[in-house]
């Protein structure tokens, strides 16, 4: 569904080129080998309520902790992208967005894919995080054609989709079972206190792409914790 709403903004504006929306403040660009702003937010992010998410599942069993480890990788991948974003200026070139996306998108389709076959006790859980785990698409939104909201108001519908799912494990869970209580409030707490404030403060209107930065495709990280 990404890749469909970045094709759409290519229509009209040359073959493989993505129509530009109005940009986002520019963030001050850090100093070389200074982690930017919104990359250390995001990985107080990782390091804090996903964490805390994550840590949350160990008890549920295998099939929920393997689901969660997929949803894990979506964010680690994601936090590639943003250093990209923070580094470099927004390629115009459909098929390079794309392909700088695609391993979160790849997580994606991977949690997706464990909601499928036989249902297991797992698959309330399986599919909160499937759908939760779109919030991260945030990130391709090159503005209002393309038929997303506005970064936080995905990330805030993305929940939306998960907790209808989140309230069934607490209906079968919340009087016997303390542990999925325990996973389902840190799991809406990575999205809704975690997540969508930190898209709302560095990415208001889109992912802020730096405007003086170098070239997406042939910019390579310093390092990277991933």
């Amino acid at each position: 569904a990404v890749a469909a709403r970045l094709e759409k903004q290519g229509v009209g504006v040359g073959v493989g080129a993505v129509a530009a929306p109005s940009p986002a403040p520019a963030a001050p660009a850090p100093a070389p080998g200074e982690i930017p702003p919104s990359v250390a937010s995001y990985d107080a992010l990782l390091s804090g309520a996903l964490k805390t998410m994550t840590s949350a599942a160990s008890p549920l069993g295998a099939e929920i902790t393997d689901a969660v480890k997929l949803f894990e990788d979506a964010f680690a991948k994601l936090r590639d992208v943003l250093a990209v974003v923070a580094a470099c200026k927004r390629p115009t070139d459909v098929d390079a967005l794309q392909t700088l996306i695609a391993p979160v998108g790849e997580r994606m389709m991977k949690l997706a894919a464990t909601t499928e076959g036989r249902r297991t006790d797992a698959f309330n859980h399986q599919k909160a995080l499937a759908e939760a785990v779109q919030g991260l698409s945030f990130v391709a939104y090159m503005g209002p054609d393309m038929g997303m909201s506005l970064p936080a108001a995905h990330v805030t519908e993305a929940w939306q989709s998960a907790e209808f799912w989140t309230n069934k494990i607490l209906k079968e869970h919340r009087a016997t079972s303390p542990e999925h209580v325990a996973w389902v409030a840190a799991l809406k707490a990575l999205m809704q206190e975690g997540l969508r404030p930190y898209v709302k403060e560095h990415h208001t209107t889109g992912p802020s792409w730096n405007a003086k930065g170098a070239d997406a495709k042939t910019w390579k990280p310093t390092a990277s914790p991933h």
